[in-house]
């Protein structure tokens, strides 16, 4: 019998909305698979990809990651975590003269005389991300380049499950797309589309699993021979994965037969998008998303520039730190502009009087008619300063 534990898309040093460092989220959900690893004991851990986010990472993003390696080493569980399209293999090749005395084995990048890691009756084939350019002929273009990848990548795939056939045990850990997968709103990147989809009949019935990276949404891939997962994302890295649960899958071989649990992760922090529309009571709204491990993406729908700027103000106002963004859907297109000319000449730009933005404040942000006596006062005020 094999237990293994799948993860994958660490990103490690992932900045949301380029503001809010997400390593506290990582390490709650690390933290969750520690446990449970301490719990189970299984044989193997591996890492499908994406283990940083950025190709250099900093140096606490690293530091965390290479401290969970190796308490999870220390704990008897080999740990196998092949590279993905955000991670550096420059970088990762740093990790490679001390992981292996901890029981860590890192692929930085393919390389077939390494593409199999055997262990005992036990055989891994690791295939990393590889790029179009590094399995395409430069001069080739467009659909060419595109069929010709798939190709290719289904021949490696074939030539990993012939390398491992012969051991009792057979598993693949990939950092690539399929096609037919769901994605999420995230994985806008070209590296998850149709120019680097590689059909599932491309895995084998020869492994007893896949454990897949790249793409975030856990998921079964349903036309593939072999059993094959994407383990997903371990927290909500953007706001298109909003309302996702999160996964790692523990795996168990015996007999032959594969069965795989998913374990549910539970979040630090959640995000959501929130559309503030018009007419509505926007402070409400806003009073009733506020919660202290809730992130908002914010868009108002507004008409003019005006009121989109009452609305923001009043958003940064109550939601503070937790407000990550926020944009605006126009309802009247002809207001996209804060400096669209009239035909006079004249800017929008000079309409902006506070007693229009106080009236405009009124009707769309507090969804009521301007009071009249302070309407009042403004304009004794505004005669008051000579305006």
């Amino acid at each position: 019998m094999v237990k293994l534990v799948h993860l994958a898309d660490l990103h490690a040093g992932k900045l949301t909305a380029k503001t809010l460092d997400r390593n506290e989220d990582l390490l709650h959900a690390l933290e969750q698979v520690y446990d449970f690893v301490k719990e189970e004991r299984p044989d193997y851990l591996v890492v499908a990809g994406d283990i940083f986010d950025k190709r250099r990472p900093d140096s606490e993003s690293s530091k965390l990651v290479g401290d969970f390696f190796v308490r999870v080493a220390a704990l008897g569980t080999k740990v196998l975590a092949a590279a993905g399209n955000h991670d550096g293999s420059g970088f990762l090749d740093m990790f490679t003269p001390w992981s292996r005395r901890w029981g860590v084995r890192i692929f930085p990048r393919l390389n077939t005389k390494e593409l199999v890691y055997a262990d005992g009756e036990v055989a891994f084939a690791v295939v990393p991300f590889v790029s179009e350019r590094a399995i395409t002929e430069l001069s080739e273009g467009g659909a060419d380049a595109r069929v010709r990848y798939a190709e290719k990548m289904r021949k490696l795939l074939t030539y990993a499950a012939e390398r491992v056939k012969g051991f009792k045990y057979r598993f693949l850990v990939a950092h690539l797309f399929f096609a037919r997968s769901k994605v999420g709103k995230t994985e806008q990147e070209i590296t998850v589309s149709d120019a680097y989809a590689v059909d599932q009949s491309a895995l084998s019935e020869v492994f007893h699993y896949a454990a897949l990276g790249h793409v975030h949404r856990h998921q079964r891939l349903e036309f593939a021979p072999a059993p094959a997962y994407y383990s997903g994302s371990l927290y909500q890295l953007d706001f298109g994965e909003e309302g996702q649960d999160k996964f790692f899958n523990f795996v168990v071989v015996e007999n032959g037969r594969t069965s795989v649990r998913p374990i549910k992760l539970s979040l630090l922090r959640e995000l959501r998008k929130v559309v503030l529309k018009r007419g509505e009571d926007a402070k409400k709204v806003l009073e009733r998303e506020k919660r202290p491990n809730l992130y908002l993406w914010v868009e108002v729908e507004a008409s003019s520039p005006q009121e989109f700027t009452l609305r923001r103000s009043l958003a940064e106002r109550i939601l503070g730190e937790n407000l990550l963004k926020v944009t605006v859907r126009w309802k009247d297109t002809s207001s996209r502009s804060l400096f669209r000319r009239r035909n006079d000449g004249r800017s929008v730009e000079d309409l902006r009087d506070p007693l229009k933005m106080y009236r405009e404040y009124c009707l769309t942000a507090l969804g009521r008619k301007p009071d009249p006596r302070t309407e009042e006062l403004i304009r004794e005020l505004l005669q008051r300063v000579g305006v």
